[in-house]
């Protein structure tokens, strides 16, 4: 797979599961619908999009149910090694690049936090 953030090809699993076209879903994720076909060439992605649309037809109106769904397929779909922030039970995940120093992780690791709080807030209201 490729180096698309696993948020972004959540995403696409989402739109892909909904029923929408591979254009579509390429847009949501900022990618060539020509990254989506590839995509679904991977058993691990045309497997989560296919959980996604048992789910979605089994609860279409469980957006919690989706929305807890497309976090495990984020988690899933993202490198190996990347770590996550557990903010008040919003997992954010840290892209820290090779070689950061002590102090820039830190701080994409607070900026991260801060993301987490963020969506935890928005979930809230």
């Amino acid at each position: 797979m490729s180096t698309t953030p696993a948020r972004d090809k959540a995403s696409a699993v989402l739109w892909l599961a909904a029923g929408q076209t591979k254009r579509a879903a390429a847009e949501a994720a900022g990618v060539s619908p020509n990254t989506i076909t590839e995509w679904l060439r991977s058993p691990v992605f045309a497997g989560e999009v296919e959980k996604a649309r048992v789910l979605y037809s089994e609860r279409p109106q469980d957006a919690r149910a989706l929305l807890d769904h497309l976090d495990r397929v984020a988690d899933r779909l993202a490198p190996q090694g990347a770590p996550t922030v557990d903010v008040d039970g919003v997992r954010v995940r840290v892209s820290v690049p090779p070689g950061a120093s002590p102090r820039k992780r830190e701080r994409l690791i607070g900026q991260a936090i801060a993301r987490g709080l963020r969506a935890r807030r928005e979930a809230g209201s």
